[in-house]
């Protein structure tokens, strides 16, 4: 039985067996917790200008949709919207 060496584990697939929607790719995904990962904002700063010159513009867009996506979240868990929907919900769910 052939066994094949990964970087990551995908169960029985690999990385070419995957379609990756463009921002989902591993570059952007690894940008953003590189980002993520930085000690301090002086290092945010560098490594998101660092990162920017090297995956390009589309790409670094998606890293940092990726990294403000919490706060996104939070910001619409707060709304009249997202409460009204959630009202409703509870009232069907009865």
């Amino acid at each position: 039985m052939k066994t094949i060496k990964s970087r990551q584990r995908l169960g029985n697939l690999t990385e070419k067996d995957i379609n990756f929607p463009k921002w989902l790719m591993p570059e952007v995904v690894h940008t953003a917790l590189y980002i993520h990962n930085a000690p301090t904002k002086e290092d945010i700063v560098k490594r998101t200008e660092y990162m920017a010159k090297q995956i390009g513009n589309e790409s670094m867009s998606y890293a940092m949709a990726l990294l403000v996506l919490p706060a996104l979240m939070d910001n619409m868990a707060q709304s009249k919207e997202y409460n009204d929907w959630q009202q409703s919900r509870i009232k069907t769910l009865n």
